[in-house]
């Protein structure tokens, strides 16, 4: 029969192993998925943000104009996408946003780039 400290020290092992995936799952993008992680809510949230901001990024890079979330009404609004039974309106205002943020982004750079080095 194993001891009792063994049996805590197995279950502590694999708890911190689990720790890592689940924190850096929370916030991390792909190129072609931008989160994953968290609830239902707050991934399609996460997702529609990203997409219209990346959408929004790469129009401005391809127009010359300066980063800018704030000229946005997808950015003002947050709420693309948003249902009455996803609850909380705000909580899906911020997660859209945090998406959005991170499409912007990623939609200007590289559109930006492929401006500057062509392939």
């Amino acid at each position: 029969m194993k001891s009792p400290r063994i049996g805590y020290a197995l279950l502590l092992i694999g708890g911190l192993a689990a720790l890592p995936a689940c924190a850096a799952g929370r916030y991390s993008y792909r190129s072609d998925r931008p989160y994953s992680g968290g609830s239902t809510v707050e991934r399609i949230a996460h997702e529609n943000g990203y997409d219209e901001g990346r959408e929004a990024g790469e129009q401005d890079a391809r127009r010359g104009r300066s980063f800018s979330l704030d000229r946005h009404g997808d950015w003002r609004d947050a709420d693309e996408g948003y249902h009455r039974e996803y609850g909380d309106k705000n909580f899906y205002r911020h997660e859209f946003r945090e998406g959005f943020r991170a499409g912007y982004e990623d939609g200007y750079n590289a559109s930006t780039r492929s401006r500057y080095w062509p392939r």
